[in-house]
């Protein structure tokens, strides 16, 4: 399988996946915090990472990748906890699962430049 296709499934299966799941907790102080300190972790690992070659340069990316998803769950939690009519959580949820795939796009455009 080719890496474009992997980066394909994980931006557009995976993360939406990911972020739904997370998506079905409670919105709950608890969660915020723990989706907060998980982003925090994700994005020290991708700059502990970053410098180094080889597998170390992709694990680095793909902790950035998942720092995003959660930051895109974690922001999604938040307006949640606030909102109260089913359509607007409805469309509040559609949002999230569509910006999961942003960094798709990202990986896509500087592809082209190259």
């Amino acid at each position: 399988m080719s890496p474009a296709l992997i980066g394909f499934l994980v931006c557009f299966a995976v993360g939406p996946l990911i972020c739904a799941a997370l998506l079905r907790l409670p919105a709950r102080t608890w969660v915020l915090l723990a989706l907060s300190v998980s982003v925090v972790i994700c994005v020290t690992l991708a700059l502990r990472w970053r410098l180094a070659g080889g597998d170390q340069a992709l694990i680095s990316l793909v902790a950035l990748w998942l720092a995003w998803v959660l930051a895109v769950a974690m922001v999604a939690q938040a307006f949640k906890a606030r909102l109260r009519a089913p359509r607007q959580r409805r469309w509040l949820t559609v949002a999230a699962l569509l910006s999961t795939t942003l960094p798709w796009f990202g990986l896509a455009t500087a592809q082209m430049m190259s």
